[in-house]
C-alpha cells in the first residue's frame, strides 16, 4: 500500500513539475517568513557544503534508485517551486541561465526558468523533500527558512527515491547547505 500511495505522490509531482510556466495571472507574489512555526529540523542543516556535489542534470543521468548522492542547484523550476504545508521544493541544475540572467527578460518571477524549453528544463530538475521516519514529507512549510528561498543556490545531500520514470528525480534529503549569496 505504502509504495502504491509513493509512486502515487511521485507521478503527482511530475505532473506538477511538468507545468513549470505559470501565466503571469498565475503569479502570486513570494510570502514573507514561514506561514508557521514549525522549522526544518536542526540536523538537516549544514553548516559546511557537502564535498563532491554534482549537477542536477549529471545526478539524474546517473541516479539509480537508493542511491546516496550530493547535488548542487538553484531553487526553482516553477512559478511555485515550494510546496505549501509540506518540506518540498524543486531544485533546477545551476547551468541553466535563471531568466532574469538573459539580456532583455522581464519575467516576473525569473525563478521559474520559462524562458527556458520545456524539455530541457525537465532534464534540469529535481524534486528535493525533507521526509519522516516513514519517508512522508514532513508536514512544514520551508519557504523562506534559512536562506530556502526562490533563486538560493543550495547543496543537498540525500537518497534518491523511486525512480519511476528517467525523468523523475526525487531526492529524501538528509541536509542542505545554502550557499552565501555573493556580494
Amino acid at each position: 500500500m505504502r509504495v502504491r500511495f509513493a509512486g502515487f505522490f511521485i507521478a503527482a509531482l511530475c505532473l506538477w513539475a511538468l507545468a513549470a510556466c505559470g501565466s503571469p495571472s498565475q503569479v502570486n507574489p513570494p510570502a514573507s517568513g514561514n506561514g508557521g512555526s514549525a522549522t526544518l529540523p536542526a540536523g538537516l542543516l549544514l553548516s559546511v557544503a557537502p564535498e563532491h556535489a554534482k549537477g542536477v542534470a549529471e545526478v539524474k543521468k546517473e541516479a539509480k534508485e537508493n542511491d546516496d548522492v550530493v547535488l548542487r542547484g538553484r531553487i526553482g523550476g516553477s512559478v511555485e517551486p515550494f510546496t505549501k504545508g509540506r518540506a518540498i521544493l524543486e531544485l533546477t541544475d545551476s547551468s541553466l541561465l535563471i531568466c532574469s540572467e538573459r539580456p532583455d527578460d522581464h519575467c516576473p518571477t525569473p525563478w521559474d526558468y520559462c524562458c527556458e524549453d520545456k524539455d530541457h528544463l525537465v532534464a534540469h530538475k529535481a524534486t528535493i523533500q525533507f521526509v519522516d521516519a516513514q519517508g512522508m514529507p514532513l508536514k512544514i512549510d520551508i519557504k523562506g527558512q534559512h536562506g530556502l528561498k526562490e533563486s538560493a543556490t543550495v547543496v543537498v545531500k540525500g537518497k534518491v527515491g523511486p525512480r519511476p520514470d528517467p525523468k523523475v528525480l526525487v531526492i529524501n534529503a538528509t541536509g542542505v547547505f545554502v550557499e552565501p549569496k555573493a556580494p
